[in-house]
């Protein structure tokens, strides 16, 4: 990705999280309708730049963004031609027969006809591309029906007609897009792995990054002509990688598709829409009851009381907290990926409660599976099913715990019978998993969902694995004990009374409303599980909310800098969108 995109995306995370901590610092101070707009407005705006320029999030689920991913294909494609060099990528697909999808650029298809029809002669599928290349998430209704029909119109000339897909120049879209596209019978096709070919990095490295991880239902972004003025147009290291990029796809036991034929994946449905925006309904309705029910003058006079020594304190705890939660997961992890290493386990979780910051539901598991299997070369079904694992160990360790405790310190009746639910389904869970755990001598499916099956199994090898589960027990108690030091060290910063038994009770009231999690960050939840937990044995609500506010934020910021950082150095952008959307 070029430094002007990572400084971009950087500024735009900077800038929403400042939002969104100004909107509660205006909640808190008492100023309700400001602050929920702030915060409704935020979540709004995010939601609409995400749909126009992240080419993985499609409110409309109309698009095609990937094949199936049990699947074996995966899709070559081309952009912004044809150029100079298209006779040089066509010989180059001749050479190892593969079929590729161009998107063509109508005001290229005008300039080199006959390059369009040697396109289609050979076997190729072609798509459009726009007239001009023009940005269209931000064009008026008639700017853009004239690029889709002077682009439909121009491969028409050639005597080619063109498949019904459409991509957008630099994937922006926008609603004029999506509208004017229905109307014309288009299909939008985004793409899984940008190859960055445009920046000529040489030819190994563009096959390089083209290989680099292969998941099945690709649709590879490469290109044979230049619709970016000032840049450079030459596309003849595309045209020599594909050779390299054929062979690693092949040999990895993948199939060359047209995106025509590529198997569709399983779109994000109903549910993921409705889970999207049930966690920005519960943003919004938390900041209404605070608005309604809560003093301004005593939440106000909670916040100015309360001691930045023992936040900062409990921020310095959180992250040996996550320092355990990684060792937790590294111990299930290690059995089947013995190149695991403590510094990955530790940064690839981190960086996956980063993305839940902004992707709600469950959305830091996946991600932190898909960053591990970047660094180890392990499947991501497998890594999946290690975090699985990883939340069972670490249930049973803490609700296990508060069975202990509960004789010699009263807990409120919904808190036991909750921990010992979860305790209990924990324990099923994980004695289901020891029975179905890979055994030495099966063989395994490597294709399609009994493939996928199989590779979920591997990632239940430590539960038949004593040492791995005793190792792990022992960084979920420390993890927990940590949890507490945290609840400990912020009841104290707000003047509240801190006891072990008042910190369990926080740690425990947190930790379940966290697995229910569909609001970003569990904004909302957390903070009302905190504050019913708190109010159960006497605190008035406005103290309550404030420790509650200030308990989430030393959870937070650890993880939006460690995370975030480490996400942003490392480049990580369409690939990580893929797993998690």
């Amino acid at each position: 990705m070029p430094w002007r995109k990572k400084l971009l995306l950087a500024l735009a995370v900077t800038a929403s999280g400042t939002l969104l901590a100004a909107g509660i610092a205006v909640l808190a101070l008492g100023h309700g309708a400001l602050g929920t707009a702030i915060l409704l407005g935020t979540c709004v705006a995010v939601a609409l730049v995400l749909q126009a320029y992240w080419v993985r999030w499609d409110l409309s689920g109309a698009s095609l963004r990937a094949g199936r991913p049990d699947g074996r294909q995966v899709a070559l494609t081309f952009d912004d031609g044809p150029g100079p060099d298209t006779p040089a990528v066509l010989d180059a697909l001749d050479a190892v027969g593969v079929r590729a999808t161009f998107f063509v650029l109508g005001e290229k298809a005008a300039a080199r006809p006959d390059l369009v029809r040697e396109v289609a002669r050979r076997g190729h599928l072609i798509a459009l591309h726009g007239y001009t290349h023009r940005k269209l998430h931000l064009a008026a209704p008639r700017t853009v029906a004239l690029e889709l029909d002077r682009g439909i119109a121009a491969v028409r000339a050639t005597g080619v007609e063109p498949a019904r897909f459409f991509r957008a120049p630099h994937g922006f879209k926008g609603p004029v897009l999506g509208r004017a596209l229905r109307q014309r019978g288009l299909t939008l096709v985004g793409w899984t792995r940008g190859v960055w070919d445009t920046e000529r990095p040489g030819t190994e490295a563009i096959a390089e990054r083209a290989c680099d991880r292969m998941k099945g239902g690709e649709i590879l972004l490469l290109h044979d002509g230049c619709g970016t003025p000032g840049i450079d147009p030459r596309r003849d290291q595309t045209a020599a990688a594909i050779d390299e990029i054929a062979r690693r796809w092949r040999q990895a036991g993948y199939e060359f598709v047209t995106v025509d034929a590529l198997e569709k994946g399983t779109p994000a449905g109903a549910l993921g829409q409705a889970l999207r925006w049930a966690g920005v309904a519960a943003l919004a309705a938390f900041a209404l009851l605070a608005v309604r029910t809560l003093d301004p003058q005593e939440l106000r006079r909670a916040f100015a009381e309360a001691n930045p020594s023992f936040l900062l304190a409990a921020t310095a705890a959180n992250v040996f907290a996550l320092a355990m939660q990684s060792g937790r997961w590294l111990a299930i992890v290690r059995p089947i990926e013995p190149r695991a290493r403590a510094r990955d386990a530790f940064f690839t979780l981190v960086a996956g409660y980063a993305v839940g910051l902004v992707v709600p539901a469950r959305a830091s598991d996946l991600a932190r599976a898909h960053l591990m299997a970047r660094r180890t070369g392990a499947s991501m079904a497998t890594l999946t099913a290690t975090a699985i694992v990883d939340h069972l160990l670490g249930s049973m360790a803490l609700f296990g715990a508060v069975g202990l405790l509960a004789a010699a310190s009263p807990l409120p009746i919904w808190l036991r019978s909750s921990g010992t639910l979860a305790f209990a389904g924990a324990g099923g869970a994980l004695f289901s998993m020891w029975l179905v755990r890979p055994r030495g001598g099966q063989r395994q499916a490597t294709h399609g969902l009994a493939g996928v099956l199989a590779r979920l199994q591997r990632g239940l090898v430590a539960v038949g694995r004593p040492r791995a589960l005793l190792v792990s027990w022992l960084f979920a108690v420390g993890g927990w004990a940590a949890e507490v030091l945290i609840a400990y060290l912020s009841l104290r910063a707000f003047g509240l009374a801190a006891t072990p038994s008042s910190s369990l009770l926080v740690v425990l009231a947190t930790t379940l409303a966290s697995a229910a999690s569909v609001s970003p960050g569990n904004a909302g939840t957390f903070e009302l599980a905190c504050v019913v937990a708190l109010s159960s044995v006497g605190v008035a609500r406005e103290p309550a909310l404030a420790m509650a506010i200030g308990y989430h934020a030393v959870h937070l910021v650890p993880v939006a800098l460690l995370g975030g950082g480490w996400l942003l150095a490392h480049g990580y952008r369409g690939g990580l969108v893929r797993e998690v959307s």
